[in-house]
């Protein structure tokens, strides 16, 4: 398993997708999204994703060279037409325009129309909070999960995101989960890896509890953590995501437009006096990582830190890349004419 230095992979994704139409901007910030990803150990949404989104490219699911604009902005509310392009620039866009709309209204929100995949949803929602407001996004996928009871796929994995801030210098408070009980992207990691994924996370064609990755590529399904909480959950973001992105969240409408993010930002200083507040937050995070850890747990994180850590350790060693995704990227390098090499 080779490990890439991060400026490395970040310059041959911007090459493979320069290669593929992508203007430079747009491939910085996809590149951005996808080696972030990896710093902080969530694989799923790292350089894995490059052979679907060339795939992505060739079948017309996405359109290298098309911008993304701001096409409403009304009171509290904004729309993004993505324009069938790379989601990431897009829900850039939006991010921006709801904290506008918050510094003018107190609250902003945004959604985006015709989205590709945005990427790991933690960076939009901790950009939020980097400039004093509480940030909370969630996005629809296609259909992959299961609703508690069922063995069908209807829900998509459909991420949930929020970030608050602390004191002035510290990384916010940030949680990023799907509502699965496992991302889509962790499977294909795993299967990857050639490793089974923990027990009551999918369910084979027949409905059967599995732990083999490939038992949902073959017609299985994902489970929504926790039951009917994590189920509901999910189908508040088909509502919210595919619903207010004008796709009928009753359906999977094809290949484009897979995605219908939303982003909600909260102007906390509109709310109690913003110092205050991070100082309350603040004590509120040292009561927990100040508490008790239970047995066999070294100590007690919030989250974000430990994505924290392993950004710091991949940063210095490197990112580590599975044989089968390394093939994958050599013959993507073959294909595109782009070299890997430092």
């Amino acid at each position: 398993m080779p490990e890439i230095h991060a400026p490395v992979l970040h310059r041959f994704t911007c090459e493979l997708l320069d290669a593929v139409g992508t203007p430079p901007e747009p491939a910085r910030i996809v590149a951005d999204s996808l080696i972030n990803a990896n710093l902080a150990g969530h694989d799923s949404h790292g350089v894995l994703r490059l052979p679907a989104y060339l795939e992505g490219v060739r079948d017309s699911q996405v359109q290298p060279g098309a911008v993304a604009t701001l096409v409403s902005e009304s009171g509290a509310t904004a729309i993004v037409d993505g324009a069938y392009g790379w989601g990431q620039p897009a829900m850039w866009l939006a991010t921006h325009a709801a904290i506008g709309r918050a510094r003018e209204h107190g609250l902003g929100a945004a959604v985006v129309h015709h989205c590709y995949h945005i990427g790991r949803v933690a960076p939009y929602v901790e950009a939020v909070a980097d400039v004093g407001m509480i940030g909370q996004a969630m996005a629809n996928a296609a259909p992959a999960v299961a609703p508690f009871g069922g063995r069908s796929r209807v829900m998509g994995t459909n991420p949930f995101a929020w970030a608050v801030p602390r004191a002035e210098g510290t990384p916010p408070v940030c949680l990023d989960v799907a509502t699965a009980g496992i991302a889509e992207g962790k499977l294909r990691v795993a299967r990857a890896r050639g490793f089974p994924v923990p027990v009551g996370n999918i369910v084979d064609r027949d409905g059967r509890a599995t732990t083999e990755p490939g038992d949902f590529y073959a017609g299985g399904a994902l489970l929504a953590f926790g039951g009917h909480k994590g189920s509901g959950l999910s189908l508040l973001a088909q509502f919210i995501g595919r619903g207010l992105a004008g796709l009928d969240p009753s359906m999977y409408d094809g290949p484009r437009g897979i995605n219908g993010p939303f982003i909600l930002v909260i102007d906390i200083a509109r709310f109690t006096d913003l110092e205050t507040f991070r100082a309350r937050a603040e004590a509120q995070c040292d009561a927990v990582t100040g508490s008790f850890p239970a047995e066999g747990v070294d100590a007690v994180l919030l989250p974000g830190q430990p994505e924290l850590a392993m950004r710091a350790v991949r940063e210095r060693e490197g990112i580590p890349i599975p044989d089968t995704t390394w093939r994958e990227l050599m013959n993507l390098a073959e294909k595109w004419n782009v070299s890997i090499a430092g």
